[in-house]
């Protein structure tokens, strides 16, 4: 029997997609967990995804990269860890972020939803929220210009 790269091809690009498909975050459900850990991974190479500053804990060094401040200086003086994939377009999928759950009720008994109660109720949406593979150092004013807009 003759072995066809035609054959194998389309085999090998089927085991690695469905091992793609099971690739994902399945032990950390905490966002502050992750953003602690990733302090430890960027320690060796310190620098933000939109404009290359360099940083040392959650203190970016904006002459490093030229970055001036627009309009929130405090905001731009601290690093945040920013979602690629914006919390908004895959918290969409999860019902407790759209309408709410019966657990989402403030002490003050007003009902919430969006991202404060999907966080609450959601394991599999804490698990996303905390990816480590989606989540990277940028400048926190930029981080917040971004808000939900897709790169």
């Amino acid at each position: 029997m003759r072995c066809n790269v035609r054959h194998i091809l389309p085999i090998f690009c089927l085991v690695l997609l469905a091992s793609y498909a099971y690739s994902q975050n399945t032990q950390i459900t905490s966002f502050s967990k992750s953003k602690k850990l990733l302090l430890k991974v960027y320690k060796d190479n310190p620098y933000t995804l939109y404009c290359g500053c360099s940083f040392k804990g959650k203190k970016p060094d904006l002459s490093s990269c030229g970055y001036i401040p627009k309009k929130d200086r405090k905001r731009a003086n601290r690093i945040e860890w920013e979602h690629v994939v914006p919390a908004h377009a895959f918290g969409q999928s999860f019902s407790e972020w759209r309408k709410g759950h019966p657990k989402c009720v403030s002490k003050k008994g007003k009902k919430f939803k969006g991202r404060k109660c999907a966080q609450k109720i959601n394991e599999e949406y804490r698990r996303m929220q905390a990816d480590m593979f989606n989540l990277y150092p940028a400048i926190g004013e930029v981080n917040g210009r971004r808000s939900n807009y897709s790169m």
